[in-house]
């Protein structure tokens, strides 16, 4: 009875069950009763009556078994209790099995903590003889791709070649996005060729990781080469590079593409969709696809406010924000980033400033450094350089080139050498060797007549050679 109610969702009646069950029959507790219960428990709200139950487990002689201790530790996780279950985990690593610690990786990374995976990962290392298993190595290497840390995946990747796991393709897979995530074009390339065998995801993350890097070109010419039947998942990956690369003719053959499989009514297909036609010149094209989606989800409704408001229609991206919030959808961190650029793009500060302020309370999204980043931009657009600088002074992310580089391309903008030196100093120290902020100062010295500190800071660039990413553009010259 207990399991039944569990498993069905009805958690209060199995506690009760449960509170009945001790009351009556305190001997009758058994490892499959403990079982039964945790999953009623096993929610944000359930951590309470979940600590009970682990007492329960510690008093009932159950303590050193697995099977009981990985359900405990996965009810800590879906409580989003991560501390208490890597407390737990490290007090019972003697007897871990494998599962247990599959158990805290892939909760912590499925649910963006992604430091704590490699923590885990790290003391399963060095504390146990325990050899990882395919899904251990997928979720430490997806760690390593969010956080960009290449060089932890690529030592990962050398210990996952020396094992059978590292011949599975989810693994494999795992290592062409990692790649991709950090910027490695190449280090994608190796792995997706070495690949004991392409599925279509091996297809899908190299096309993404493609994308991801701003290769365009490289992401369509794969697609033309792919020897199997592309999924939602490839079109949304090749729509992207269209997008890049700003080939009209190419999007509007993946279009009727989509419609002749069927893929049109897909809402994250309607979305890339718009944001081809927009970023293609053809904002009209993308309003009509958005206008024929059955279905608006959340991304939908962000393409068509980033489209208007990369556009200059940023009132227009304003009216669309209220109306999908009238429309039943939620607004989500990615909702306020293009919110925000459409007000940065327009000039409409004081609405960007409402918004942003507003967020949390009225809206229940968490500013991030994305968002902090297009505050700066909005607010050096608008020339108010000295705001935007108190801006930055009263955020947590002082340490984020993101946000110090957004207020020195402002200072560019409006040629304030002052405050531009200033801020190129801290973005030095962030990121040493970055030659594009060298060339920023530089190009405002020239704009200023101050020559001198201008070569200065070349020959710098030169004496530690720097480089800074060559930047090209494409025009189709037949795309109607």
């Amino acid at each position: 009875m207990i399991s039944g109610y569990s498993e069905n969702g009805f958690f209060k009646e199995a506690q009760l069950s449960f509170r009945d069950l001790l009351r009556h029959w305190y001997s009758g507790f058994s490892l499959s009763t403990l079982l039964a219960i945790i999953p009623s428990c096993s929610f944000p709200g359930g951590i309470q009556f979940g600590k009970s139950i682990h007492c329960c487990h510690l008093k009932t002689g159950f303590s050193n078994n697995t099977i009981a201790v990985n359900s405990l530790m996965h009810m800590y996780i879906s409580c989003g209790d991560f501390s208490a279950a890597l407390s737990f985990l490290q007090s019972i690593y003697l007897i871990a099995d494998v599962d247990s610690w599959n158990t805290i990786i892939v909760g912590c990374t499925q649910n963006c903590r992604f430091r704590e995976a490699l923590k885990t990962f790290n003391l399963m290392r060095q504390e146990t003889s325990i050899n990882p298993d395919a899904s251990i190595y997928v979720n430490v290497i997806s760690a390593c791709g969010n956080l960009e840390l290449a060089l932890e995946g690529k030592s990962i990747h050398a210990l996952s070649i020396k094992t059978p796991e590292g011949s599975d393709q989810r693994v494999q897979n795992s290592f062409i996005t990692m790649y991709g995530r950090c910027g490695d074009i190449e280090g994608a390339r190796t792995a997706f060729v070495s690949s004991s065998d392409h599925n279509l995801c091996s297809w899908n993350c190299m096309i993404s990781a493609f994308s991801q890097n701003k290769d365009g070109r490289g992401a369509i010419e794969l697609f033309r080469s792919i020897n199997l039947e592309p999924n939602e998942i490839t079109i949304v990956g090749i729509l992207s590079a269209c997008t890049q690369i700003g080939v009209l003719r190419h999007g509007k053959q993946i279009h009727a593409y989509t419609i002749r499989r069927g893929f049109h009514s897909n809402s994250y297909l309607s979305a890339a969709l718009v944001d081809m036609y927009s970023n293609c010149g053809r904002l009209d094209t993308g309003v009509q696809v958005f206008s024929n989606s059955r279905e608006r989800n959340v991304t939908a409704w962000n393409s068509m406010i980033s489209a208007h408001g990369n556009n200059g229609e940023g009132r227009k991206a304003i009216a669309l924000f209220n109306e999908m919030l009238r429309s039943g959808v939620v607004a989500n961190k990615s909702t306020f980033v293009s919110l925000l650029s459409a007000c940065g793009h327009s000039g409409l500060v004081d609405e960007g400033m409402y918004y942003y302020g507003c967020m949390l309370e009225k809206y229940g999204v968490q500013p991030t450094v994305d968002h902090q980043v297009y505050m700066v931009d909005m607010l050096g657009r608008s020339g108010r350089l000295e705001k935007a600088l108190d801006f930055v002074m009263q955020t947590e992310a002082l340490a984020e080139p993101g946000i110090w580089g957004a207020l020195l391309s402002a200072c560019n903008y409006h040629g304030d050498v002052g405050m531009g030196r200033e801020v190129a100093n801290v973005l030095f120290k962030l990121e040493p060797q970055n030659a594009g902020y060298y060339v920023s100062l530089s190009n405002m010295y020239v704009a200023a007549g101050r020559w001198k500190e201008a070569v200065e800071l070349r020959n710098i660039v030169e004496e530690k050679k720097l480089k800074k990413p060559v930047g090209y553009s494409s025009i189709d010259v037949c795309s109607m």
